[in-house]
């Protein structure tokens, strides 16, 4: 079995799907199809682990190519925030870390509306944007947003 500690975490262990060879400036490992395996590792880790640790977090981040500025935006925190989440000084709060895996599930196996609504939504936030009135009509459907 090989240790793969590549992907950032200490856990994972192939039973196959890898080669090793020896080469002149040590040993070399081949994983076959890497994408595919750090996709269920990460959804192994959304619905087998009651608390994601730092280097999960960070496994997250890093498959969904976030830095952690972005990351933090997505998640209406600061990046300090998550600095602290991935070296373990702070906890991840509860709300948060099933945010975080929703996300992490749906780019890895989803249509992306999750993460649509959430940058939709922090748009409006940037914008500071608030409507001093909402108005409706009723129209041939129903009642209907007015233009």
């Amino acid at each position: 079995m090989y240790h793969y500690t590549e992907c950032g975490l200490g856990n994972v262990w192939l039973k196959n799907g890898y080669i090793e060879k020896d080469t002149p400036y040590g040993k070399a490992v081949s994983i076959h199809n890497v994408e595919q395996l750090h996709k269920l590792i990460g959804l192994q880790i959304v619905g087998g682990k009651p608390k994601l640790s730092e280097a999960e977090i960070r496994f997250f981040r890093i498959e969904m190519n976030l830095s952690q500025d972005d990351m933090a935006r997505l998640l209406g925190v600061g990046e300090t925030t998550i600095r602290n989440w991935e070296n373990g000084r702070v906890k991840i709060p509860g709300p948060a870390e099933r945010l975080l895996r929703a996300l992490y599930k749906e780019f890895a196996t989803g249509d992306g509306k999750v993460r649509s609504m959430i940058d939709e939504n922090n748009q409006m936030n940037r914008d500071n944007h608030r409507q001093e009135r909402i108005e409706f009509e009723e129209c041939d459907r129903g009642w209907c947003a007015a233009a």
